[in-house]
Formats: structure tokens, sequence, C-alpha cells
């Protein structure tokens, strides 16, 4: 196969397994899961998302900014699948309730979760009847939806965003948009760590405190003919920097100071130098764009993993289940429904 001219195809399959990996340490709660892929970065999946949709979807603007069909190429790329793995989650999620199927469909957490979650709002109804109660985390179907209302928030302010640069200036604009997402990120961590309030650090996630990495991906498709000048001098910048960040903490998303506006710099020129700089290598290109089904699917499926005691059963073996399952899921989510809702508007 030829290879392409880029690696972004690899890297947004890199980061789903990372958050896949993450949630498979917290969700199973097995020493032996935690002790293996401890060391792995799964705390940088989905920031390297948010960098690379930064940069592509941006891109895709400015490129053709024509609002009806970039909202059109924007929600067939989301929406379809997102709306499916509600649906059959709700479905399925009768099989795993401690409920009847009677008592399961007729109770109101059933019709809440399916209204909050198809209007992207997860967090105000995350829970099926009766379902997966007795896990680690408990009750939580799908903890990965979250994230899809914020990177929908990013996509409707890209028009703003692209003209206000146009208007003001790149640097101007992208400058003091990052600025503003740092000071909120900061702002709510540290009132979290400071006050004892835990509800600080899940409002800091929220928009706009995670778009100083989508800015920082968009300014580097402003920039790429420099950065790739640059070249290997990026991914040492980078590397750098996430190296520094790494030794401060171990976590990206800890503490709140100067680090918190460094990580997302460095990570996009870590990012950057991988997928322009780095030379594709025509193997590692993934024939199917699963990543999306992956970042979708794998919550769920180590939850159902979980309930029916696989993981444990056997920790591996039942790791490897969830892992084939979700694969599995996410190349059916791409025939199925990807694929065919991309090709036709």
């Amino acid at each position: 196969m030829k290879a392409r001219g880029n690696n972004f195809d690899v890297l947004r399959l890199v980061a789903a397994a990372l958050v896949a990996a993450l949630h498979l340490v917290e969700l199973s709660a097995a020493p032996a899961l935690a002790a293996t892929l401890g060391w792995l970065p799964t705390a940088w999946g989905l920031p390297i998302f948010f960098v690379l949709s930064g940069h592509l979807v941006y891109a895709s603007w400015v490129q053709r900014p024509v609002l009806a069909d970039y909202a059109s190429r924007r929600l067939r790329r989301i929406v379809p699948a997102y709306v499916a793995v509600v649906l059959l989650c709700a479905a399925m999620g009768m099989a795993l309730s401690a409920q009847s199927w009677r008592e399961y469909l007729s109770a109101p957490m059933w019709w809440q979760y399916l209204v909050a979650n198809l209007s992207f709002l997860n967090f105000l109804q995350p829970q099926l009847p009766g379902v997966f109660s007795h896990n680690p985390v408990p009750g939580v179907v799908n903890g990965s939806l979250w994230t899809i209302k914020v990177e929908l928030m990013f996509y409707a302010a890209v028009p703003a965003i692209a003209w206000s640069a146009r208007r003001w200036g790149t640097h101007q604009v992208l400058g003091a948009g990052f600025l503003l997402s740092a000071l909120w990120w900061v702002g709510f961590t540290e009132w979290a760590v400071q006050g004892g309030r835990p509800v600080g650090h899940e409002l800091a996630k929220q928009m706009p405190g995670q778009l100083m990495y989508f800015l920082a991906g968009a300014w580097a498709w402003c920039h790429r003919e420099t950065l790739l000048r640059w070249r290997h001098r990026v991914g040492a910048v980078g590397l750098l920097i996430l190296c520094l960040v790494a030794a401060r903490d171990g976590h990206p998303t800890q503490g709140a100071d100067v680090w918190d506006i460094l990580a997302p710099i460095g990570l996009t020129a870590a990012v950057m130098w991988l997928a322009l700089v780095v030379r594709p290598v025509a193997a590692l290109q993934p024939r199917h764009d699963l990543s999306y089904g992956l970042y979708l699917w794998h919550f769920p499926v180590i939850q159902a993993c979980v309930a029916t005691g696989l993981l444990a059963w056997s920790v591996w073996l039942g790791a490897l289940a969830a892992l084939v399952l979700t694969v599995v899921l996410a190349w059916a989510s791409w025939r199925l429904i990807e694929a065919p809702a991309l090709r036709h508007r």
C-alpha cells in the first residue's frame, strides 16, 4: 500500500488506544493492568485528539469557508456514529440490567438517558437502570461521551475564530484564545485544589478549558511551512517540554501553573513533528479510520466485560476480549455508519 504524506491517521489511532488503556485501568481496578499499562502516557490521549482536530478542522474551514458545507461535513463525521452508540447501548443495556425488561424500558432513567445523551449532555444522565451498578466505576455507561459536546463547540467556534484571525491577525486571535483558555483551566483547577472543590476539576476541562490544545493545533496549521523548515528541531523542542512536564508531576492535567500553558505547546510540537516530519511507513497506515469508533465503543465494552466477570476470571483474557470486541464494533461503525455518512450528504 502506498504511504500517505502524513501520519495523522496513525496518530488518531494511537490517541484512541491511549484513552482506551486509561479507561481499562480505571474501570477494571486491576492491579496487574495498572502495573503493566501505568507507564504509558495515557493522559495525553485526549489532548492529542484535540490538537489533531484543531489542525485539521481549522484547515478544513479555511480551505473551504462555506458554512453549510462545513457544518454538513462536521456533523456527518460526528453525529451518525454517536447516535448509533447511544441507541445501541440503551437497547443492549437490557441484557445487562439487574431489572426485568419491562422495568428497564419503563424506568424514567432509560428515557432520561436517551434524551440527555442524544442532546450531547451526557453528564445529565450517564446511567441506565440497573446497568453496571456493581462495577468499580458504578453505573456510568459511556464516560467518553462528555468530550463530544466539547468537540462540537470547537467546531462551532471555528468560523468566528477564523474570521477574527483574518481581521486582527492569527497571532493575536489564536494567542488571546489560547491564554484565555489557559486562564480558565488554571483558575478552576487552582480553585478546586485550594478549596477542596472537586467540581472545579470538572469545570476546568469543559469548554473553553480544552480550547488551548485545539487552538495550538490550528496555529500549527497556519504556520505549517515554518514547522516543516524546522523539521526535527520541532520534535526536539516538543519532546523536551513534555519530558519537563512529566518530570514535574507525571501527569499533564494535575496542578495549576506555567506548565499547564507549556504542555499544549510541547504536545503540539511533538504531534506535528510526528505527523508531518517523520516519514510515513506504509505498513503502519490504517486501511480504515477506526479511531472514532474505538473512542466511542471502548468504554461500554470494558464496562460490560467487567460486569460479566470476564476480567475477574482472567485479567488478560478479559482485556483481550474487550480489545477484540471494541475493534470489531469500530470496524462495523466505520463500514456501516461513518464511511457511508461521509460519502452521502
